[in-house]
């Protein structure tokens, strides 16, 4: 249809009629934006113009038992730039880096000082806050603009290797990686906060809007170690397994009366402040981490199992053949000998094999199971690391009286050597047995003591059978004794060895061996524990590791003002 020319009247009413309808569109959009929708649309503009960066926690520090800085954050950065501004001289730019930063390739700066199609790039990362206010103040003078920086902390480890595999450390992230760091790291690292500001064009405006949500800092720990006993007894290890061709080498020293851990030892060892360049074998922490049969170290549990349920004293007479048929093998000691006539008391001092096979017959099945059991054997002990190995106990179902002749004598089970510390220092400690922790106390950021959790302490036997062990122990240490090289210096000292032969999983035969020597001091007031463990020495524990525990006691005990002994200890007779 055409409308004829002559009607302009109603031309003009018709776009009349679409103006009001297009301003009606727009007053209602208008009331829209204005009245109704006025909070979303105002967040949306502003959103537009806020930018948001996180303000890192600070790190929880580490601490020892005597205050030491084991772990702490100092304040480094991350330098970066914005490469539409710094391309044309990222030659001069390189040229001030490596003047501060120490790097093998410098060059490998220009491809982010000139990435394409970006206004942000990451230059270095962990630079000290002192370095880069050089770098900064050189390239100003150089007329360079363009290189910024951010928070990005750098985790310090003080004491360099000592206790490392204890305290682990962190990645690039800053996030625990290893031991104590990645065990309490959600406690350690804190909450991050965040800081937003009014910009444009990526740059903050002056006097804009500033909101501040602060970090919360990560909560602080003191731990029981001791650096000085710990980097001592590390290095004592060192010398021992080189002395004795071993493989490795891990020590516990134990506080036996609360069951703080004093010196957690592991060697071959590793510098947490620069793991990407350790072995990644001695990043291990072994003494935790590694299973193992003990040997005769576990038969000082025997001992405490049979002494306890009141089949035995530590007198109880035995006849010993030189052999005995056990599992459908034959069983016979370290030394030959035909029948021969030992008290229990000799039995441990000797570490007969069939003197502990013959007490264990005498106990009801099952018995000496649950004992183990109740030391703690084949459970983890809960000490603060993580990649804790459980162990081994042979459960009820399977456990027969071929697995107690053997687990008499330190076979057929695995252990720790934490565990094994622990259980040992149940005994010797009136029978109460207190979870071994590396933790003492822990402060929040707010200066706050925050709750450590320590286990629960538990009667193992009773403070009777504990001082006839200690007892006998203190004997396997006697003058008499080729297990003398263990004794302490002006300390009556009670101790066991342990040869326990080790299974290779590659041959299928026992070709190697693990030597160890636990022992306490003073043995009329069991108050520190030490084991040593080694791994494929030449050999045994009186001529290996006994040595090394000695040396490890005669350095602790006067450090900890543990008066010696003034009372030369008795040694009763071991044979009848």
């Amino acid at each position: 249809m055409r409308w004829p020319l002559a009607r302009a009247e109603f031309r003009l009413r018709a776009m009349m009629v679409v103006l009001a309808i297009c301003a009606s569109v727009f007053a209602g959009r208008l009331v829209e934006v204005q009245a109704l929708d006025t909070q979303a649309y105002a967040e949306k503009a502003a959103s537009r113009f806020t930018s948001t960066v996180e303000l890192p926690a600070e790190r929880g520090v580490l601490t020892d038992s005597q205050g030491t800085l084991l772990a702490t954050t100092e304040d480094a950065v991350m330098i970066t730039a914005d490469p539409t501004l710094v391309a044309e001289d990222a030659g001069v730019i390189i040229d001030v880096l490596a003047k501060y930063i120490d790097d093998p390739d410098p060059e490998a700066y220009r491809a982010a000082l000139t990435k394409p199609d970006t206004r942000y790039s990451v230059i270095a990362r962990k630079v000290p806050v002192a370095t880069y206010v050089k770098i900064a103040d050189e390239l100003n003078s150089l007329g360079v603009y363009g290189i910024f920086r951010q928070t990005d902390p750098i985790r310090l480890y003080p004491e360099g290797e000592t206790a490392a595999a204890v305290l682990g450390f962190v990645n690039s992230e800053g996030e625990g990686a290893a031991g104590f760091e990645m065990a309490a790291d959600e406690n350690l690292s804190g909450t991050p906060g965040t800081e937003s500001y009014e910009s444009s064009s990526g740059y903050r405006i002056p006097l804009g809007r500033n909101v501040v949500e602060p970090a919360v800092n990560g909560v602080s720990y003191e731990l029981t170690l001791d650096a000085a006993i710990q980097s001592a007894t590390e290095r004592r290890l060192q010398q021992a397994m080189e002395e004795n061709g071993a493989s490795s080498a891990s020590a516990v020293v134990m506080n036996v009366k609360t069951g703080e851990i004093v010196a957690l030892a592991n060697t071959p060892g590793f510098d947490p402040n620069s793991p990407s360049q350790a072995n990644p074998d001695d990043m291990f922490n072994r003494a935790v981490t590694y299973a193992y049969e003990p040997g005769s170290t576990g038969k000082v549990l025997t001992m405490a199992a049979a002494i306890d349920s009141g089949t035995i004293s530590s007198e109880t007479k035995l006849q010993i053949p030189g052999s005995i048929e056990a599992g459908g093998s034959t069983v016979t000691d370290h030394w030959d000998h035909g029948l021969i006539n030992l008290t229990a008391r000799g039995a441990l001092v000797k570490s007969s094999n069939v003197g502990m096979i013959m007490i264990n017959r005498k106990l009801e099945d099952g018995v000496l199971r649950d004992y183990m059991k109740d030391f703690g054997i084949g459970q983890k002990t809960g000490v603060e690391v993580p990649g804790e190995a459980t162990g081994l106990l042979p459960d009820e179902e399977t456990f027969d009286s071929a697995s107690g002749d053997r687990i008499a004598f330190g076979q057929a089970y695995s252990t720790t050597a934490v565990q094994m510390a622990a259980a040992v220092a149940g005994v010797v400690n009136g029978g109460v047995y207190n979870p071994p922790t590396l933790v003492r106390s822990a402060t929040g950021p707010d200066g706050q003591p925050v709750e450590v959790d320590h286990g629960e302490s538990r009667q193992v036997v009773s403070e009777e059978t504990s001082e006839a062990v200690v007892d006998m122990m203190t004997s396997v240490v006697g003058p008499e004794t080729n297990t003398w090289l263990a004794a302490v210096d002006g300390y009556n000292t009670a101790g066991k060895t342990g040869t326990a032969q080790k299974f290779n999983t590659e041959t299928q035969k026992y070709d190697s061996f693990t030597t160890s020597f636990v022992g306490v001091a003073p043995a009329e007031d069991p108050t520190l524990l030490t084991y040593v463990v080694m791994q494929d020495a030449e050999g045994s524990g009186t001529s290996d590791a006994a040595p090394p525990f000695r040396d490890i006691m005669e350095y602790a005990l006067p450090r900890y003002g543990i008066p010696p002994s003034t009372k030369k200890a008795d040694y009763p007779a071991i044979d009848w």
